[in-house]
């Protein structure tokens, strides 16, 4: 049996890493792991429950200190769970607030009991501009936050600069248009 293996998809909202991820999880007979589709109902659910807005989670300092890392931690604990039973898995979801954490993948790996898998993490990047034409497209509740504070939102996540060890890494250029999706 072949060790399986992990592919990482990261790329800011609207970059079609949802469309690249489903592609590579079908080409690898692979779990399809959506960050959001797995924890995004909890997560808006609690939010409303504390009083914020469920759509922004950019600015909100609660959903970042609390519920972002029990997100991660969710999905790092599914794909364990996946990969101990020889599944490769694909993880959709941007990372960016763990991009400059060297060791990130490493204590996931451990603490969620990965067995040895050779990672790839595929960096789905857009221009600025492609990217907000997207958003907008899109016309989704959730990116008015973004669209609203365009240039701060850029600024923090336009950069897929990650300094995890112990990976491939595998750029794809995704100017081309894509279909709208949710």
């Amino acid at each position: 049996m072949t060790a399986p293996k992990v592919f990482i998809v990261i790329g800011p909202a609207g970059s079609g890493k949802t469309t690249i991820a489903q592609q590579t999880a079908k080409e690898h007979n692979a779990a399809y792991l959506d960050k959001d589709r797995i924890c995004g109902r909890l997560v808006e659910f609690a939010l409303e429950a504390t009083g914020h807005d469920p759509t922004d989670r950019e600015s909100n300092t609660f959903y970042r200190e609390n519920l972002l890392p029990l997100e991660y931690q969710t999905l790092m604990d599914v794909a364990g769970v996946n990969l101990r039973l020889g599944r490769s898995v694909v993880l959709d979801a941007p990372f960016g607030a763990y991009f400059a954490v060297p060791d990130y993948l490493a204590r996931a790996a451990e603490e969620f009991h990965w067995p040895p898998s050779q990672t790839t993490v595929v960096r789905v990047q857009v221009s600025q501009d492609v990217l907000r034409e997207r958003l907008i497209r899109r016309g989704l509740e959730r990116d008015r936050w973004k669209l609203a504070h365009w240039d701060e939102y850029w600024a923090a996540h336009g950069s897929l600069d990650c300094a995890w060890s112990g990976v491939q890494f595998l750029d794809l250029n995704n100017e081309k248009p894509l279909p709208i999706e949710g």
